[in-house]
């Protein structure tokens, strides 16, 4: 199977570990081979956490610069920032959403400058509008499964994970948060079907 890469990147809080860690847990439903590493920024919340996943015929868990087909993303600068990980073929999938860095005398663009950032590398952008899906489902903290079901709505992840194990792994989550990640999850996909014609 040939190997599929994704940066997952964001800041600290957001739910980077738990989105990676349900993708991982349903490639092993799947028997789908599955390597996963990551890396904080110096404060656990709002520091920058970027997160490897790899599927399929992989033997290292790291994603090389120009290596990504995926970059996911729930926070826009570090969308940016992880351009590097960007090749010709890869699609860039991310909320809009910003978060300034509460450090004096950094200079951060707007969003609408760095969406011009995005547009401008020519490569595949999707609009996932994540924390205000999760909002609608119950809670922001759910926009982790709100970008994961656009991610599945995209075809992207198509013969390494499906619909139905995120949703058995989510089934296995506490109680209190199966409801709101599920309603997630399914709205990131209505979304990007939405995007892509299909509805």
């Amino acid at each position: 199977m040939k190997a599929l890469n994704m940066v997952l990147t964001g800041v600290g809080g957001q739910g980077l570990i738990t989105l990676a860690a349900t993708i991982g847990r349903a490639a092993v439903l799947e028997g789908t081979h599955v390597l996963i590493a990551e890396t904080h920024g110096l404060s656990q919340r709002g520091g920058s956490v970027e997160v490897y996943v790899r599927l399929g015929e992989v033997n290292s868990p790291l994603v090389p610069p120009g290596g990504a087909d995926i970059i996911a993303s729930l926070e826009i600068i570090e969308t940016l920032r992880n351009l590097r990980f960007a090749g010709l073929s890869t699609t860039i999938m991310t909320d809009e959403r910003l978060i300034r860095p509460n450090i004096p005398g950094i200079s951060v663009p707007e969003v609408e400058e760095a969406l011009k950032q995005l547009r401008s590398t020519g490569l595949r952008v999707m609009l996932i509008p994540a924390y205000r899906l999760a909002e609608k489902a119950g809670s922001i903290i759910a926009a982790n499964m709100a970008l994961l079901g656009g991610m599945l709505a995209s075809g992207l992840l198509e013969g390494y994970i499906t619909r139905s194990s995120v949703e058995k792994v989510i089934s296995e989550m506490p109680a209190r948060w199966r409801e709101v990640n599920l309603k997630a999850l399914d709205l990131g996909y209505a979304h990007v079907e939405a995007l892509l014609g299909r509805r």
